[in-house]
């Protein structure tokens, strides 16, 4: 047999195969996880379902629904090697600028007297650590759905997968539990809190995303 023909014998049949990503079933049964653990560990709010006739908690969720949707683009491009990272890690900071420039303003435009209490909140110190409570309730579906990708980078992919869960564990959060209502609370509290759930997803990844 020729050279040739073994070839045309041997890629035969041979379809393409879609690029790995990760589970988007893994990654729904993570917002499953996240909302549960809000409302067993944390509590749904009193006034849920009035509360979620106004436009602010779905504004917050839109925010952190962004920042775990533009992680999950760049744990996707970090598993994969040679693409280049650089436009989800763009797009995952412009999501955050956003946020911290609406926050600006609306500070602008409060009352110096307000701002104080409008950044803080009531519950400005605790935040963050609920954020990263329920983020470790989703954190194993979320590191599941990315089985299939190969990171080279693997302590960058854990981070970036952090990143997601925090994002998703704040939009439950911010939906079922939190009343925080203002800009400048939720681009500086809620950003932090996902920033920590990076920050661990990072030291997790070093080693569970080895290879």
């Amino acid at each position: 047999m020729k050279t040739e023909d073994l070839i045309d014998a041997l890629a035969a049949g041979i379809e393409p195969v879609r690029p790995a990503r990760l589970d988007p079933a893994l990654l729904a049964w993570a917002g499953g996880a996240a909302a549960v653990a809000v409302i067993l560990l944390l509590g749904a709010r009193s006034d849920l379902t009035q509360a979620l006739q106004a436009p602010t908690p779905w504004l917050k969720a839109i925010y952190t629904a962004a920042l775990a949707q533009t992680a999950i683009w760049l744990a996707t491009r970090l598993g994969r090697p040679g693409l280049d990272p650089r436009p989800a890690l763009f797009a995952l900071l412009a999501v955050v600028g956003i946020a911290v420039a609406w926050g600006g303003i609306e500070t602008v435009l409060t009352p110096p007297g307000q701002r104080m209490a409008g950044w803080l909140g009531q519950t400005w110190d605790i935040c963050g650590r609920n954020i990263v409570l329920v983020s470790a309730f989703a954190a194993p579906l979320v590191f599941l759905s990315a089985r299939r990708l190969a990171p080279t980078r693997p302590t960058t992919a854990g981070l970036a997968l952090g990143l997601a869960t925090g994002g998703i564990a704040a939009t439950a959060d911010g939906l079922l539990h939190c009343g925080e209502a203002t800009a400048a609370f939720v681009a500086t509290w809620y950003t932090l809190g996902v920033a920590a759930a990076g920050l661990i997803g990072a030291a997790v990844g070093r080693f569970a995303l080895r290879w």
